[in-house]
């Protein structure tokens, strides 16, 4: 699946597809494509993103936000390099640069991802990839960090909102997401100024969980989530 500095991954129900973050500042995109649906030892094609038309672009600088772009993807032949090199190879063939991939995660057939210091204000940006279209766009961008500060983990709610965690500075906050793009607060780290992270909600959708890093502390919200 690629030695590179692995963030997190979200999986495509449908195909087994593993879509893969990297924790760099010029860090890349990338899908797992399993041989077998489940079956990860039987190995499998390893591709990164690649922005049609764009070769190579750098998703942090004046990216144009809710415009979808075509994607392919290109494979990387030599998952297993001796230095943290891949993405070299990725980008040589054209593949998307994101500035810090952290938090990936599924629903509604889209992929969301985070760029936790990406965009012109350095405070972070959300992209999605529509399964369906083949299209990846860049959803929100923080104007600031009062706004968003430093998106890591997230999760798609039952009420189709994205939930988010911060991993700024100062107090960090559960960021809400609209399907129009809105931001709101929808809960504060009281305890200290440790990130929110992990989040995910129980198979029937009525209970959130989230951790607070450190010192380590799983938290759980519940409430009639898809009336929300």
């Amino acid at each position: 699946m690629g030695r590179f500095r692995h963030e997190a991954i979200a999986v495509d129900p449908k195909t087994g597809y593993i879509y893969q973050t990297e924790d760099r500042e010029d860090s890349c995109i990338y899908r797992f494509r399993p041989k077998q649906n489940g079956n990860l030892k039987a190995g499998g094609i390893l591709e990164a993103l690649v922005i049609k038309n764009m070769p190579a672009v750098n998703t942090s600088l004046d990216f144009p936000m809710g415009k979808p772009k075509k994607v392919e993807w290109v494979k990387i032949e030599e998952v297993d390099p001796k230095e943290d090199t891949l993405r070299y190879e990725a980008q040589s063939k054209g593949a998307a640069i994101f500035k810090r991939g952290e938090g990936i995660c599924f629903g509604n057939g889209e992929i969301y991802w985070t760029c936790t210091n990406g965009g012109k204000a350095g405070a972070g940006q959300i992209f999605r990839y529509n399964l369906a279209s083949k299209t990846v766009e860049l959803f929100v961008e923080s104007p600031g960090m009062e706004v968003l500060d430093y998106p890591d983990n997230l999760i798609l709610t039952p009420f189709g909102h994205l939930m988010v965690c911060e991993d700024g500075l100062g107090e960090q906050f559960l960021v809400g997401i609209t399907p129009e793009g809105e931001y709101y607060h929808f809960a504060r780290n009281a305890f200290n100024n440790s990130e929110f992270a992990g989040i995910c909600f129980a198979p029937d959708g009525k209970t959130m969980f989230v951790n607070i890093y450190d010192p380590g502390i799983t938290l759980a919200i519940w409430g009639e989530w898809n009336q929300s």
